[in-house]
């Protein structure tokens, strides 16, 4: 039997169980969105928070997930609800902290795995712009297989690699290495897609480099479901698709304008299990902001077990389907070391 790879070791893969797939505990994006006043520093207040829900990277705070957010709390309470596995997708160059991950993971008994790889082209530091596709491969590699630095503590999937709308052609060089790093480990590839049709540059390259689809993952696919022609495609091919906005608390404006509701996203995910392609839907969060903690007035890291039951009762959706989509298809695609 595979295992996967958490921050505090290998867990068999029937020891996986109910997953949130796509979630940061610790994250910076201040790198690319620098504060540009002292406005962008002021407290997180209840009166603003509609503000800063409208534009969630105007608030250095907000985009700031370090040790006083309270994570292990937040992550208590989806371990009370009976979440088991939590993957961290934050990135070296966006605040990735596998010390602090372990800490959490032993205060709330939920797997935590880790990360590796770059983000999108303007997270990334001119050492990875400057690197080489190989160079990039091995460095995952060396992650998966050893550990991040001198910490020991391995990662145990690739991702998220970024790509941004348009693609920028170091995120391309980035995602071929992710693939030349999967080939060499078999460990699952996850892929964040700035919008769903940006998955036409991810294929191309899945053209050229061939990964392995049955553990590849396109995150961010609720975008837009006014179109499926290329969540369709993904599938067909093997790819796992993530609807993982679930519980989003910022507005439909920019990149969010076409985001569904959870009841939009639901019908589409029952529409798809009908017509077989139950074993290739992966829903999460992403929660990657502090207005997404219940501490902030989010919903945190339980709304899934906690309020989407409820959904799919009201909605005439067979519950069963939850297991699928957080406990098999986690499971074929985070399971994969020896």
């Amino acid at each position: 039997m595979k295992n996967a790879v958490t921050v505090t070791g290998l867990v068999p893969a029937d020891r996986i169980g109910r997953t949130l797939p796509h979630e940061h505990l610790f994250a910076t994006m201040t790198y690319a969105y620098p504060a540009t006043g002292e406005e962008s520093y002021r407290p997180i207040t209840i009166d603003r928070l509609g503000e800063i829900r409208s534009d969630l990277m105007t608030n250095a705070n907000n985009i700031h997930l370090d040790s006083s957010c309270g994570q292990a709390l937040e992550l208590k309470k989806a371990a009370d609800a009976g979440i088991d596995t939590l993957v961290e997708l934050t990135t070296e160059p966006i605040g990735r902290n596998p010390e602090r991950m372990v800490e959490v993971s032993e205060f709330t008994g939920v797997n935590v795995i880790s990360g590796t790889g770059q983000y999108l082209a303007h997270h990334q530091r001119p050492w990875a712009l400057e690197a080489s596709r190989e160079e990039l491969a091995e460095l995952m590699v060396r992650e998966l297989t050893e550990g991040i630095g001198d910490t020991g503590i391995r990662t145990g999937v690739i991702g998220e690699i970024g790509l941004f709308e348009p693609v920028r052609p170091a995120e391309l060089k980035v995602l071929e290495a992710a693939v030349l790093a999967q080939r060499a480990t078999e460990a699952p590839l996850w892929v964040h897609l700035m919008n769903v049709p940006v998955a036409a540059d991810a294929l191309a390259v899945f053209d050229e480099y061939q990964p392995i689809y049955e553990k590849t993952a396109f995150c961010h696919m609720d975008f837009d479901i006014r179109d499926l022609t290329w969540h369709e495609r993904a599938m067909d091919r093997g790819i796992s698709v993530e609807f993982d906005f679930f519980g989003s608390v910022w507005l439909p404006v920019d990149h969010y304008v076409h985001c569904p509701t959870d009841p939009q996203r639901l019908a589409v995910l029952a529409d798809w299990s009908e017509r077989g392609y139950a074993d290739r839907v992966l829903i999460s969060h992403d929660v990657c902001t502090r207005v997404q903690f219940t501490s902030h007035g989010g919903y945190g890291y339980a709304y899934i077990p906690t309020i989407v039951p409820r959904l799919m009762d009201q909605m005439g959706i067979d519950q069963e389907l939850l297991d699928v989509w957080m406990i098999d298809t986690p499971r074929r695609l985070l399971a994969w070391a020896d």
